[in-house]
């Protein structure tokens, strides 16, 4: 345990002093700081680092077994100080450290041939968001009986709160159930030229549920997610593939149970 000195003049210069100690090594400002006792002091700071990195890294394996498998646990282990070092931990909730890992995947491994590792990264991610995210009753269909057919355009649907999108052009729920503890070393090699994915999850009563969507299908619940009217959200869905019957694909996702709520706007 730390002992602090009496010299240290603010709260603030000791918990910057510390958090830069047990980050980064321990720095020349800190000693000032930390009574003498008969353990040295950056032996003290040690043992706090060590601690803050190893449950960090142990929270970035939990969260990303995919990554893991893909990658070798050495690879995330590394690769994870170096996401250490650039967006520590902000929360005592070890959940959320891996919130930015994606997009520093983007950063690190674009223009090489694990670039698709953000993408799995981001759905990963995802299916940890969904584990969380609040529940809501399902939306019934027949509510819709209520509403004038002048308004129907201006109709706004409201996404279950516990479910997410995820669009690769890569085929990442294939690469994502291949290495799946259960199903491991059983899926024949995927190519990555094998084609887009475009991912719903969503969290059921008793699992979490990862299923492709048709390209009309998702741009439709991505229209409705971003706020879009169902006017708006027809047009964006009909771009994606004009051959689409839009009503057909509305009670679709009404089936799948992705909405929850609506208004007019």
């Amino acid at each position: 345990m730390l002992t602090w000195s009496t010299n240290v003049t603010s709260l603030r210069e000791l918990q910057v002093a510390f958090l830069d100690g047990t980050l980064h090594g321990y720095p020349a400002q800190l000693a000032s700081l930390i009574a003498a006792t008969e353990l040295p002091r950056e032996a003290r700071i040690a043992i706090y680092a060590n601690n803050a990195r190893e449950g960090f890294l142990s929270a970035l394996a939990a969260t990303f077994p995919v990554i893991e498998r893909l990658a070798g646990q050495d690879w995330l282990r590394q690769t994870g100080r170096d996401y250490m070092r650039r967006h520590p931990s902000r929360s005592g909730n070890l959940h959320f450290v891996g919130e930015r890992f994606a997009a520093f995947l983007d950063d690190t491994m674009r223009g090489t041939h694990y670039e698709y590792f953000a993408d799995v990264a981001r759905l990963e991610w995802a299916y940890q968001e969904v584990l969380v995210a609040a529940d809501h009753p399902s939306f019934e269909i027949s509510a819709l009986s209520s509403v004038s057919p002048d308004d129907y355009d201006s109709l706004i649907f409201r996404v279950h709160p516990a479910l997410r999108l995820v669009e690769s052009r890569y085929p990442v729920l294939a690469i994502w159930k291949a290495n799946q503890p259960e199903t491991a070393g059983m899926t024949p090699s995927i190519s990555l030229d094998a084609g887009a994915s475009r991912v719903l999850i969503i969290r059921r009563e008793d699992h979490v549920e990862l299923r492709e969507l048709g390209a009309a299908a998702f741009a439709l619940l991505a229209a409705f997610a971003r706020g879009a009217t169902l006017a708006g959200a027809f047009e964006q869905a009909g771009g994606a593939d004009e051959g689409a019957d839009l009503a057909a694909l509305l009670g679709h996702i009404v089936k799948l149970q992705t909405l929850v709520d609506f208004e007019t706007r």
